[in-house]
Order: structure tokens, then sequence, then C-alpha cells
């Protein structure tokens, strides 16, 4: 009888344990303001100094689509790197942005452009639905606001929803109940849907959560889209990184293209 007794409270234990760890946060809003979630993302933004890794890159347009590897560095403001490859290995191209300087090697075509940053303006990197200076921000899970005039703070879809906006441009914003860091964003203008990001599968890295999936799409129109989704794999966070790790190695046989003589008028 007292066997039978500790076995049922062992079930029981083990019962209530795993429905603890498993319970759903529900979003309180006596308990968090919408300045507490912004703050809260502006600091963690702040905390993601360094990031390396893999990825995988699946692109989806009108005019072309298919997946791509790439492997990834970034290093605080002044340097990123990114090599990406397609199907079977076949290097694709790389581009290279650091404070005052922009290279990006296309290997396909065997050119690569040299340039300062506003060269590079309006200039979206291969397929991608992305211009080249927004990379970094992509892939660093960035999303840097103004002021923002709130409009409404309530909950949706078992999330803390916000939306705000800075003159013309338009935020809807669905943070996390758990590590209050955004999953989705919506850009709009004029209440016209611009792009969005979605940000999924929080992992926690070198004591820093930071989203192993995330989700861009840009409305085109109402019917066409482009998507970009970026699978990371291996990936570090804020973690040094030898400075011989952004070295683009160029082929002798490049075609070299200066984007400041060719945007003169």
């Amino acid at each position: 009888m007292i066997k039978n007794y500790i076995s049922i409270l062992f079930i029981f234990i083990f019962i209530s344990t795993c429905t603890s760890s498993r319970k759903v946060i529900i979003p309180d809003l006596t308990k968090v303001t919408y300045r507490d979630l912004l703050q809260h993302n502006s600091d963690w933004q702040k905390s993601v100094k360094n990031l390396s890794g893999s990825a995988r890159i699946t692109l989806d347009t009108q005019q072309y689509s298919g997946n791509f590897g790439a492997d990834i560095a970034l290093s605080g403001n002044d340097s990123m790197l990114i090599s990406v490859t397609g199907p079977l290995g076949i290097r694709v191209g790389k581009v290279f942005i650091s404070k005052n300087r922009f290279i990006f090697y296309n290997q396909v075509m065997n050119q690569f452009y040299t340039g300062k940053k506003e060269d590079f303006e309006g200039r979206n990197f291969l397929q991608f639905p992305v211009e080249i200076s927004d990379l970094r921000d992509l892939l660093l899970a960035q999303d840097r606001f103004e002021i923002l005039r709130k409009e409404q703070f309530t909950i949706r879809d078992q999330m803390y929803f916000l939306t705000a906006h800075n003159g013309s441009n338009q935020y809807r914003i669905w943070f996390d109940p758990v590590i209050k860091l955004i999953k989705r964003i919506e850009y709009l203008r004029d209440d016209e849907l611009l792009y969005y990001k979605e940000y999924d599968q929080y992992q926690l890295i070198n004591e820093v959560y930071f989203p192993n999936v995330i989700n861009y799409v840009r409305i085109i129109n109402p019917e066409e889209r482009q998507g970009l989704s970026v699978l990371f794999g291996d990936l570090t966070i804020n973690e040094y990184i030898q400075p011989d790790v952004f070295d683009i190695n160029v082929s002798d046989t490049a075609i070299q293209i200066d984007l400041s003589l060719e945007n003169q008028p």
C-alpha cells in the first residue's frame, strides 16, 4: 500500500513538474508598458556586438526562387562580410561593408564593385529583395526607431501588440510575452504595408537571446510579394572574430567597377 502511494505521489510530482515547465505566459498590461518594451529591445540590440556563423537563405520572388548557403561575420559597427554559395557549392558572391567602404564581389559575373557607402544606396545584393545597405540590420535582427507616438497598446495573438507612428511612417509590433523581444514587425507608410519581418525560435547564446529564424517579406503590390528567409546554423554571439576573416580574395581575372565613377553625372 505504501509502495503504491509513493508511486502515485511520484507520478503526480512528475506530471506537475512537466505541466509547470510548459506553463503559458499570459501578457499583463498592468506590469509592462510599451515604453518598457521599446527600451528593452533597444538595450538588447546594443548588447549584440559580434556575430558569426553559417546560414541557409531561402529566396522566393517572381524572378527567382531557390536556396543559398552563407557564411556571415559581423563585428561591431565597422565590419560585415557575407559569402554566399548556390546549389552544388557554386560560389555566388561576397559583400564586405566597413565604416566607410563597400566591396561587392559578384563571383558569377567575375566582377567586383568598390566605393563608399553612399555609392551603394538603392542597390540590391544579388537577387535578394533587400538593399545592400540594409543587410546588416536584417541579419542582426535590428529595428531602429526614432521617437514613436503610440496609437494602441494591447494584447493580440497572446502577445503584446503595439501600433505607433512617426510622421507618415507607421509600425505594428508584436512582442514575445516571455523574453519581451520583437516577434513580428510591420512597416507601413500612409497606411500602406511596405514590408514585414518575423523573428522566430529565439535561443540563448552566450547569455544573449537571438532568433534562429528571420523572415523578411517585401510587398510589391497586392498580387506580388518578395520573401527572404534566414535559418542560422552554427552561430556565435559576442565572441572575438579574427580580423583576417573579413579579407576578400578576388580573382586576378575579375573586372573592377568603381561605383563612385559610375554614379557620376
